[in-house]
């Protein structure tokens, strides 16, 4: 997949600059007074002095053959000095004198995005739409790719979100359509929307029972709450079984796929160790955080909530006379202690108390 991904990328950038890549400059009379326009637009460096005789010369000579080679200037010059309605205004323009003009839909786009106009989004990703099927040789296919790349490249959430939702309404069975799930999840989850990610997985789960993100995402949504531990285990659980017997994806190299696969055990075994000591398995607890603890070092909150649970499991291991479990719960308890984070005073205190009570240094 990722050498189709490549793939529509070139033709995006091929197409969405086709129209200004092969547009020269135009021919002019200086004797004329648009020709002298034309000139010191060409010459002029000062970009505020530029912009200046750009909009002169769009209200003064609309009709003039030279005028989309001046929209080509006039309408990324807006976008840069953030004057977002009139970038706006000048795509619609380009598109009016060329309907496959795909960077005057892209720059209109992300002007409506800066803006932050949910209107305007909604307007421009349809004007994109349109104008990707105008440009791709077979519409249905590329089009679709052009879209896709184009919302991916979105940096707001927000419009990201909108433009996945458009093509998702616009070709429920594109080639994409089986990732947008994925694509919408990463969303909701950096936007803090839990109840949508929750809902997205448990819907998606229904016909996917082994998808691995939205497995995550149903223990992540109970864990933060910390109302259904059962279901942090059940799910972390799952989690492991399926990583377990799970193939590379085509689209990753195998250190990547190590990568993610270690970052996502981590994590299930992160949440799912915490859910077992709060319900009282202590062995399952101990196994999992120590499983977990070696990637947890970028973050002390988490890591500390790993130490602080470690090293109460192995307390209770302790009470029930498993050998060498005080020793452990004072090192991870002592660890804990050393790390700023909500658990850091009661932790300093329990090494104490188990000093005491076990006879340790």
């Amino acid at each position: 997949r990722s050498q189709n991904v490549r793939r529509a990328a070139i033709l995006l950038l091929l197409t969405s600059g086709a129209v200004t890549a092969q547009r020269s400059k135009p021919a002019f009379d200086p004797e004329t007074k648009e020709g002298l326009l034309i000139q010191y637009i060409q010459q002029e460096k000062d970009p505020g002095e530029k912009l200046g005789y750009m909009e002169q010369f769009a209200v003064q000579y609309p009709a003039h053959p030279a005028i989309a080679w001046v929209y080509d200037q006039l309408q990324p010059a807006y976008l840069q000095v953030k004057d977002y309605d009139q970038a706006m205004r000048i795509g619609a323009l380009r598109l009016a004198l060329e309907p496959d003009n795909l960077e005057a839909a892209k720059i209109s786009l992300r002007a409506a995005e800066a803006k932050q106009s949910l209107e305007d989004l909604t307007k421009w990703a349809d004007r994109t739409w349109q104008a990707a099927a105008k440009i791709a040789a077979t519409p249905d296919a590329k089009q679709i790719q052009i879209f896709y790349l184009a919302a991916k490249e979105t940096t707001d959430l927000k419009a990201r979100l909108r433009l996945l939702e458009t093509l998702e309404e616009r070709d429920p069975t594109s080639p994409y359509a089986a990732n947008l799930p994925n694509d919408f999840l990463q969303i909701y989850r950096q936007t803090g929307s839990w109840d949508k990610a929750l809902a997205l997985a448990e819907k998606t789960l229904q016909s996917h029972p082994n998808n691995v993100d939205m497995l995550m995402a149903v223990a992540e949504y109970h864990s933060r709450k910390g109302d259904n531990r059962e279901k942090v285990m059940g799910y972390t659980n799952r989690v492991i079984q399926v990583l377990a017997d799970k193939a590379r994806p085509a689209e990753l190299s195998e250190d990547e796929w190590t990568k993610r696969k270690s970052q996502v055990l981590a994590a299930a075994n992160y949440m799912g160790g915490v859910a077992s000591s709060q319900r009282k398995q202590f062995e399952r607890a101990d196994a999992m955080l120590r499983a977990a603890l070696p990637q947890l070092k970028e973050n002390e909150e988490i890591e500390a909530t790993a130490l602080y649970h470690l090293g109460f499991a192995n307390y209770k291991l302790a009470e029930r006379g498993a050998e060498n479990r005080a020793q452990d719960a004072l090192k991870y308890m002592r660890l804990c202690g050393e790390l700023k984070s909500a658990y850091q005073e009661q932790a300093i205190k329990n090494v104490g108390a188990i000093r005491a009570e076990y006879n340790l240094q």
